[in-house]
């Protein structure tokens, strides 16, 4: 589903600061005529360079960033963006002493530029935040460079290109928990490979709107539990724009599911339509969550596998 909103951003010209986007050698390392300058080369966005005057220490997030760095030790100076409350996405990351500069599609572009952050790490492109346009975008990279998120195809790619971009920032990417934590993520892989095993349930990625029900199919996280024997079901994503299967209501039985991992699912989740709760899977109580976004990390993707692994053994074809 894209978030299309009117984005509010509160800018003060005098106080918006000009910062370096430019090409290098390495990252992590001095350019070869910059002095102190270190360049982080994106592992994911072909020819991005980004050159910072010395190593970048003050840091501005969204928090579907802190979500994913904040293991590694990385403290943002400030936060903003879309589901900071929300624990399934920020886990057990504490945002409580962490100043905000924007919730959800609205930023303060001059409170940010009096942090002077030395970078703005989000969910986005080269060209800035994912759901910012164009107008705001330019006026936060005068600010900081913008380093966005991987977008590797697989999760597995994402969690080492986001341990990659939490390394150059002075991350502890080997530290004995993010050691067991790999262990740990292909134990829960294993774990499911296990529950699928002979099971022959279909499982649903959703996202239900009064509108319409959306599928996950094409989803890395679909595809991983396709990897490890799960059998998705959902319409196709359109050719191009949104990444989302559309269902129209009536023809949602169409998709036999028996388990349906619902976005952002938690022990609140009160949505209900008449179509939606004569679904087998919602009669049945087979439901569960996932994410679209949220930490890129093999402790947050173990902890999931090893939930849904859990979901599957207890529940039954009924779809």
């Amino acid at each position: 589903m894209n978030r299309r909103l009117t984005l509010a951003a509160l800018v003060s010209a005098s106080a918006l600061l000009l910062a370096s986007c430019a090409s290098a050698d390495a990252a992590g390392e001095p350019a070869a005529d910059g002095g102190d300058t270190v360049t982080l080369v994106h592992p994911t966005l072909d020819g991005l360079e980004i050159d910072f005057d010395g190593q970048p220490e003050n840091i501005v997030m969204d928090c579907y960033a802190y979500s994913s760095l904040h293991e590694y030790g990385i403290e943002p100076v400030a936060l903003f963006g879309y589901e900071c409350d929300n624990p399934f996405v920020m886990g057990d990351a504490d945002i409580s002493d962490i100043p905000v500069v924007g919730k959800d599609g609205e930023i303060d572009v001059e409170k940010l530029a009096e942090l002077r952050p030395d970078a703005i790490i989000g969910q986005g492109t080269a060209d800035g935040w994912q759901w910012f346009d164009e107008d705001v975008n330019a006026q936060i990279t005068r600010v900081a460079p913008f380093v966005a998120l991987p977008g590797s195809e697989t999760i597995d790619a994402r969690i080492a290109d986001t341990r990659e971009i939490a390394d150059f920032f002075g991350g502890d990417v080997a530290s004995e928990e993010i050691l067991a934590s790999d262990e740990d993520l292909e134990a829960a892989k294993d774990a499911l490979r296990a529950a699928t095993a002979d099971k022959g349930l279909n499982i649903m990625l959703a996202s239900p709107t009064k509108e319409m029900l959306y599928t996950g199919v094409g989803f890395a996280q679909a595809d991983l539990l396709e990897e490890l024997g799960a059998t998705i079901v959902g319409a196709e994503a359109p050719a191009t724009g949104n990444p989302w299967g559309q269902v129209a209501w009536e023809d949602a039985s169409t998709y036999p599911a028996d388990i349906l991992l619902i976005e952002g699912y938690d022990e609140d989740f009160s949505f209900s339509a008449e179509l939606w709760d004569a679904l087998p899977a919602v009669k049945a109580d087979q439901l569960g969550a996932w994410s679209s976004k949220g930490a890129m990390t093999a402790s947050t993707y173990a902890q999931w596998l090893n939930d849904v692994a859990a979901l599957v053994s207890a529940s039954a074809k009924v779809a």
